[in-house]
C-alpha cells in the first residue's frame, strides 16, 4: 500500500511538474508577443515605421526568405501553443520526459534569458528599432546599453529562444526550425553589417573592433 501511495504521489508530482513547464513555456511566448507587438504599436503611434523587412532585399533568394519570414514565425508560434496544450494530456510519456527534465529546464533558462536580452535591446534601441534594414531613414549607430556587449542582441535572443523551445519540446519540427533559423539569422547579420559599414564607416569599424558580434 505504501509503495502504491509513493508511486501515485510521484506520478501526480511529475504531471504537475510537466504542466507547470508548459505554462512557463506559454508564458514566455506571451511575453515575447507582448514586447514585440507592444513596442511596434507604440512606435507606430509616434509615426515610426518599424516593419521594413523586405524593402532592402536585392537578390531573389533574399526576397523569398524575407517574404516568408512572418508567416513562418506565426506558424511556429501556433505549433508551440498547440504542442504545449496537447502534451499536457499525454500521461504515458511523463516517465520519459522526467528522465530528460534537465534539458527542458535548460530550455526555459534559454527562453527567459533571451527575453531579458530582447527587452534590454528594445530599451537601448529607443525609437531606432526596425525589423529589417531601413535604407530610407537615417538613424544613429546604437552602441549604448546592451549594445556595449553585443552588436546583435535581438538576433542573439532569437537564437536562444528557438534553441530553448527545441529543448523544451524536442520534436523534429522544433529541432529543424532551430537548426535552420540560426544560419539564416547569421546571413541577415552579415547583410546588416555590410549596410552599417557603408553607412557609418569608421564609426562602425571602431564599434565592430571593440564589441563582439553575439556576446
Amino acid at each position: 500500500m505504501e509503495l502504491f501511495h509513493f508511486k501515485h504521489s510521484r506520478c501526480r508530482f511529475l504531471i504537475l511538474k510537466y504542466i507547470m513547464l508548459n505554462i512557463l513555456a506559454l508564458a514566455s511566448l506571451f511575453i515575447f508577443g507582448l514586447l514585440f507587438l507592444g513596442r511596434s504599436a507604440a512606435l507606430r503611434r509616434q509615426g515610426v515605421k518599424v516593419w521594413v523587412i523586405g524593402s532592402s532585399a536585392k537578390k531573389l533568394t533574399e526576397k523569398i526568405l524575407e517574404s516568408i519570414l512572418f508567416p513562418a514565425l506565426i506558424l511556429w508560434c501556433a505549433l508551440v501553443i498547440l504542442t504545449a496544450w496537447h502534451s499536457t494530456g499525454e500521461y504515458f510519456i511523463f516517465r520519459i520526459l522526467w528522465a530528460n527534465s534537465w534539458l527542458r529546464t535548460t530550455g526555459l533558462i534559454l527562453c527567459y534569458g533571451g527575453l531579458l536580452i530582447f527587452l534590454s535591446a528594445l530599451i537601448s534601441f529607443g525609437r531606432a528599432w526596425r525589423i529589417g534594414i531601413d535604407e530610407n531613414n537615417s538613424t544613429e549607430l546604437i552602441t549604448r546599453g546592451i549594445f556595449k556587449y553585443s552588436r546583435n542582441p535581438i538576433f542573439l535572443f532569437m537564437d536562444l529562444y528557438f534553441a530553448g523551445i527545441a529543448l523544451i519540446y524536442p520534436s523534429l519540427f522544433f529541432i529543424v526550425a532551430a537548426v535552420l533559423v540560426m544560419p539564416g539569422l547569421h546571413l541577415q547579420i552579415l547583410r546588416e553589417e555590410k549596410f552599417l559599414q557603408n553607412k557609418f564607416g569608421r564609426e562602425y569599424c571602431a564599434y565592430k573592433a571593440g564589441t563582439k558580434r553575439y556576446l
